[in-house]
């Protein structure tokens, strides 16, 4: 079961308004029956809700500007909790920041607290430490100890429409909904590893949040009540063809459900990906004819190096091996809505191709819509 850390973490909401502002009474702390609550929705997507829970910040004072700044998702409705990464400072409105009511901007003070960079730090010459494609890069708990969590209800609309319910990934609806055990096999990159996750051996970094496939795990263990486990077979820069060499093991692990979640170290053309992609697809369907498949469209790299077309063709790609017993967890569309609205920095854990804790949550919340809870599901709690 997942603690109630990052339970409240993926309950998150996110809001579309522009603007720059906050105002009104805090947001109350959950008591232990909001909580149980909490956990029973774990994994809801953030645009299913009215309350934004720790959305992530990085503020950065642009050239000629005398303070830094950031901006929100959507137009909080009320003065929003602004806290620190680890989530046990919380920033005050006036010492720390200011904003302002109908604005998603919120500003510095004189003398805040609260972490930030220049834009000239973000973007550092050529030749200097720490850099990769142009664009300041650490990997560990670097870019999470600067992204401040931000919390606020609002009363925006999310603009990308719900897919239709999917009528296929029966066999592993069925094992959920029956509570029958069902495991999981990741098989992907570094961002299905872990990478960049609070809780990952090369960050960990308080509030210590897993990776999205143990979200994912956690999230329908709650969902539907049954044994839920994970074999994590991501690793770091790999590819789909990679991963045509590790499909004796995704059958050894005797999985119910297969998530395959490649694409952010491709740099092919959409046609070749999805040739590689059918042959994996093909080939786990073939040694595990009874598990469902998941395609996972990764997330978009930071827009200054990586063409955002690339990874839409790739999604294009993955839609078209969708069947019955394969479905599609499209994340580069609410990656790339939110891009319109926020810095890749706030959502990045390594500013080049690694989501953050928030990102992570993204991700387990657009695989579990694939498996949403049924009014007949909730009368059998």
């Amino acid at each position: 079961m997942p603690n109630a850390t990052y339970v409240l973490f993926l309950t998150a909401s996110l809001s579309t308004s522009g603007g720059c502002r906050l105002t009104g009474p805090d947001i109350p702390v959950a008591d232990g029956k909001a909580l149980a609550a909490l956990a029973r929705t774990a994994g809801q997507p953030f645009w299913k809700s009215t309350l934004m829970a720790n959305e992530p910040v990085l503020f950065v004072q642009e050239a000629g500007q005398p303070v830094a700044a950031g901006r929100l998702l959507f137009v909080p409705s009320a003065k929003p909790t602004i806290q620190a990464p680890d989530l046990q400072t919380t920033y005050e409105e006036g010492r720390d920041y200011l904003w302002h009511a109908g604005s998603s901007c919120i500003v510095l003070s004189a003398g805040s607290r609260i972490p930030f960079k220049t834009s000239a730090e973000m973007v550092p010459p050529p030749g200097s430490p720490n850099t990769l494609q142009g664009v300041l890069f650490f990997e560990g708990r670097f870019f999470h100890d600067l992204q401040v969590q931000v919390s606020y209800p609002h009363a925006g609309t999310w603009p990308l429409q719900d897919p239709p319910l999917a009528h296929g990934l029966a066999r592993s609806r069925a094992r959920l909904e029956s509570r029958q055990p069902l495991h999981i096999v990741a098989l992907g990159d570094s961002i299905t590893e872990g990478y960049n996750a609070s809780g990952f051996q090369l960050a960990e970094a308080p509030p210590h949040q897993p990776a999205y496939p143990q979200l994912v795990a956690d999230t329908l263990h709650e969902r539907f009540g049954g044994p839920v486990t994970l074999t994590n077979l991501g690793r770091a820069g790999t590819g789909a063809e990679w991963g045509l060499e590790m499909v004796g093991k995704v059958r050894d692990a005797k999985p119910d459900l297969v998530l395959l979640a490649f694409g952010m170290n491709h740099s092919e053309p959409a046609p070749a990906f999805e040739a590689v992609m059918r042959q994996l697809r093909d080939a786990v369907k073939a040694e595990c004819p009874g598990a469902d498949v998941i395609l996972v469209a990764p997330m978009a790299g930071n827009p200054r190096s990586f063409p955002p077309e690339r990874f839409t063709g790739y999604r294009d790609a993955l839609r078209n091996l969708t069947s019955g017993d394969v479905a599609l967890a499209d994340v580069t569309s609410p990656w790339l809505e939110m891009l319109k609205s926020k810095s890749f920095s706030d959502l990045s854990g390594n500013n080049i191709n690694h989501p953050n804790d928030f990102g992570h949550r993204l991700y387990a919340a657009v695989v579990c819509e694939l498996f949403p809870v049924t009014l007949a599901d909730v009368r059998k709690s």
